[in-house]
């Protein structure tokens, strides 16, 4: 049984206004993960769901254990909206590999799985200087560094959150990205805000 540190924001409007960490137990449950049927998958027509059925807005906090994508009953034209279920139909299955399935994720499958962050130019470099507080995990090198190293709860959310935040960025427009310290991570990494997704 797994124990995991959640980082979790909340929000006021779009800005973040406190950060904690959560204790999240039982990855390794059947119920485990966000298991998106990819059959409903299609821009537009989706929403993120939480736990009990909530439609969630766009937010920079990320997306949360055991929400999903749920289908719309009307064809969504807000651009953030539409533009946050896109995000999490990739995260959603990218989340699910890493935390509930790395047993069965090979590297090719990982590979297949995060190609909209390669191809998007995130976490395409590693870097492992300084404490692992800075450590950066690549998309080879997390799934490397959980297969051969077994786990480290504090790098894989890092991984993760990031990877979210940074498709966030280039997807959203018109979105408030500053932390509570006052910076933005989208510019600190040099993401250009709204400039669009490629898609695989």
């Amino acid at each position: 049984m797994l124990n995991f540190l959640v980082l979790q924001f909340s929000f006021r409007a779009s800005r973040y206004t406190s950060l904690c960490f959560e204790l999240t137990p039982d990855l390794e449950t059947t119920d485990c993960g966000h298991r998106v049927d990819s059959n409903i998958v299609s821009l537009g027509q989706n929403v993120v769901l939480s736990e009990s059925g909530e439609i969630q807005p766009p937010q920079g906090r990320p997306i949360q254990e055991r929400w999903t994508l749920g289908q719309s009953a009307t064809s969504i034209t807000d651009h953030n909206e539409r533009e946050y279920a896109r995000v999490a139909s990739y995260m959603m299955p990218i989340r699910d590999a890493i935390m509930c399935d790395l047993d069965e994720t090979s590297l090719t499958l990982w590979q297949t799985l995060t190609a909209i962050l390669r191809l998007n130019n995130i976490k395409t470099v590693q870097d492992l200087s300084g404490t692992p507080k800075e450590q950066v995990y690549s998309n080879d090198g997390i799934h490397q560094h959980l297969t051969n190293d077994g786990p480290d709860y504090n790098a894989m959310m890092k991984y993760l959150e990031e990877s979210e935040l940074e498709l966030k960025c280039l997807a959203f427009i018109n979105f408030d990205f500053t932390n509570p310290e006052g910076a933005n991570h989208c510019e600190i990494h040099g993401l250009a805000q709204g400039s669009g997704l490629v898609i695989p």
